[in-house]
């Protein structure tokens, strides 16, 4: 009787994306694929590089490079040009405004903490801001990233109530950008109403495939909002070294990222300034004093 060998078990769609043969596959297939192919949808565009540049050295950066180097090298260059630039004079009318400043001062008085999670957790407070000075008649992207203050790693002193250097900074992690969902704007709508990014989340997870942005705990970290005028015949974002730009950083936006608060101020600030977090609020976990 001639024996037939039993069929080969079936991978799950999960599992063969990570197979050593999907794995191959995929690296040879990256040469070939098309600018156009390469973009998903733009609030899940991310960024092919892993970088960690700390804000001090970015001018250090070469404006010219690509993302061509060799497997070796460490940090390749950012899809937002993080050498300073001078814009166009239509660039430069642009302003962008923080809202909720106010709370925001608050926490970055206390040294503002951001928990990150595996499935992703978003921020509070949130990033929202305002523009003006904008072409009503013009379309544009606005994005946001995260970027390490410094190369350094901290750790919280109970004893004292403040952040420490406990060392050098982890491995970089892949760098992303979070495009805002109702990108692109026109003008018009930019001078009417405030962009939130509510729906940013941040993870610890390095093999996230949700978009989230991903990032080391108990590293200290910079939001950026970037707002690019897009050309009719822009096609996908990989051309942005091409295109006109503005970024806009508001220092009271640092935060430490952290997998469980350290501060307990931070916590009841956290509490009492959410208004998404009532059911700790009512928690009997909470002392009468906590309340």
């Amino acid at each position: 009787m001639e024996y037939t060998p039993p069929p080969k078990p079936q991978l799950s769609s999960r599992a063969n994306a990570f197979s050593i043969a999907a794995l191959m596959s995929s690296g040879r297939s990256k040469d070939k694929e098309s600018p156009e192919s390469t973009i998903k949808p733009l609030e899940q565009f991310v960024e092919k590089s892993s970088c960690a540049q700390p804000l001090s050295d970015l001018s250090s950066l070469d404006p010219h490079g690509d993302f061509s180097s060799s497997p070796s090298s460490l940090c390749t260059e950012p899809l937002i040009p993080t050498t300073p630039i001078i814009p166009s004079e239509e660039m430069a009318k642009i302003s962008c405004s923080l809202e909720t400043k106010e709370l925001w001062d608050k926490f970055h008085e206390l040294g503002t903490e951001m928990i990150i999670t595996k499935s992703g957790r978003r921020m509070f407070p949130t990033i929202r801001v305002s523009f003006s000075g904008v072409d009503p008649e013009a379309k544009y992207i606005v994005l946001m990233d995260i970027v390490p203050v410094d190369n350094k790693r901290y750790r919280y002193a109970y004893h004292r109530s403040s952040w420490l250097v406990a060392g050098k900074a982890d491995p970089p992690l892949p760098a992303r950008l979070y495009v805002h969902p109702d990108s692109p704007f026109t003008g018009e709508q930019l001078l009417k109403q405030m962009v939130s990014f509510e729906k940013v989340k941040l993870t610890n997870n390095e093999l996230d495939q949700h978009g989230h942005i991903i990032l080391n705990s108990m590293h200290k970290y910079q939001p950026r909002v970037h707002i690019i005028k897009k050309k009719d015949h822009t096609a996908s974002l990989l051309n942005l070294k091409s295109e006109e730009f503005r970024t806009f950083i508001f220092p009271e936006t640092v935060f430490t990222a952290v997998t469980a608060y350290q501060n307990q101020l931070i916590t009841k600030l956290k509490i009492d300034s959410n208004p998404f977090a009532k059911g700790f609020r009512d928690s009997s976990r909470l002392t009468d004093i906590e309340r």
